[in-house]
């Protein structure tokens, strides 16, 4: 064999010796994150099985405010699905929910669903990948009760757990990136207290299921552990260049219900305006008084 040729032999070897080594990284890596476990102490709440009102109010809110049953998620059925499956990033599984076979909840305990909602912590002490908690962690406790209520309502579905199968890119984001909701939310941080209203402490309340794409401070920016084909999330604070600082309440409200922008152009998919098209004039109200009060930022601050 010629001397480039070997040379060339060698080089190739090399190079899939070193793809070995990087993937083996990243499966380690990846690995110890999905497996690492917390202790959180946490309390029970009382969950309202049986109340019309409480299961009204928990219907609402997994429907059109915090969208748990939105088709990218846990169905429409509650019985789960692949939030993303396609390579390099892997398979990332929303699962079951309902108490048929495959339900990773039909166990739970009060306890249990204040962790994963407000926390984002399983039952095993994981973190959950792609639980939007931090987007839950401010609502009350009869909030969440009324969901869980509502969702424990649900038919069974039997639907297997396909669970998580990350490829190189999906390994990477959970070393690398805020994927993990516990990860994001302060535990200890007293939760804001107001009445349901049309008021802007309601909406303080009610921005947190707006945090997780648009950031802390609402200015958007690439979404952190999302799909890498999604754009930046959308600038919301007052800030007039780049933000909704030109918008009156009724473009507001336009836009969160049908989509539209004020130069009418559309949402994009990935921004549930289809759910939020249900929400109540009072929510929407608040969501805007609340958003009136943030400090303007440039667009992509987070």
């Amino acid at each position: 064999m010629g001397l480039i040729k070997r040379l060339g032999l060698f080089g190739g070897v090399g190079f899939i010796g070193l793809l070995a080594l990087v993937f083996g990284g990243l499966y380690i890596g990846s690995s110890n994150a999905l497996g690492e476990t917390y202790q959180l102490e946490t309390y029970a709440i009382e969950i309202p099985e049986g109340d019309d009102d409480a299961l009204e109010r928990g219907k609402y809110l997994v429907n059109h405010v915090m969208s748990c049953n939105h088709s990218d998620c846990h169905r429409a059925d509650f019985g789960g699905g692949a939030v993303i499956d396609a390579q390099p990033i892997g398979r990332v599984y929303a699962p079951n929910l309902t108490t048929g076979e495959g339900s990773v909840t039909k166990d739970y305990k009060p306890e249990d669903w204040v962790r994963i909602l407000r926390h984002g912590i399983k039952r095993d002490n994981t973190r959950a990948l792609i639980m939007p908690s931090e987007d839950y962690h401010s609502f009350p406790d009869e909030d969440l009760a009324a969901v869980v209520a509502y969702i424990k309502s649900q038919p069974p579905v039997n639907r297997a757990n396909e669970g998580h199968s990350l490829g190189p890119i999906g390994m990477l984001l959970t070393i690398s990136e805020p994927v993990f909701a516990y990860d994001k939310i302060d535990h200890k941080a007293e939760r804001p207290k107001a009445e349901r209203g049309p008021t802007k402490e309601w909406g303080k309340v009610m921005i947190g299921a707006c945090t997780g794409c648009h950031g802390a401070t609402l200015s958007g920016g690439k979404i952190p552990g999302g799909d890498p084909s999604w754009p930046a999330s959308r600038n919301i604070t007052p800030d007039p260049e780049t933000g909704i600082g030109k918008w009156s309440y009724d473009d507001f409200k336009k836009a969160l219900t049908t989509g539209v922008r004020p130069d009418g152009t559309t949402l994009l998919e990935m921004m549930p305006w289809k759910a939020y098209a249900g929400m109540d004039e009072d929510d929407i109200k608040a969501l805007w008084e609340y958003l009136q009060t943030v400090p303007a930022k440039p667009a992509g601050n987070r």
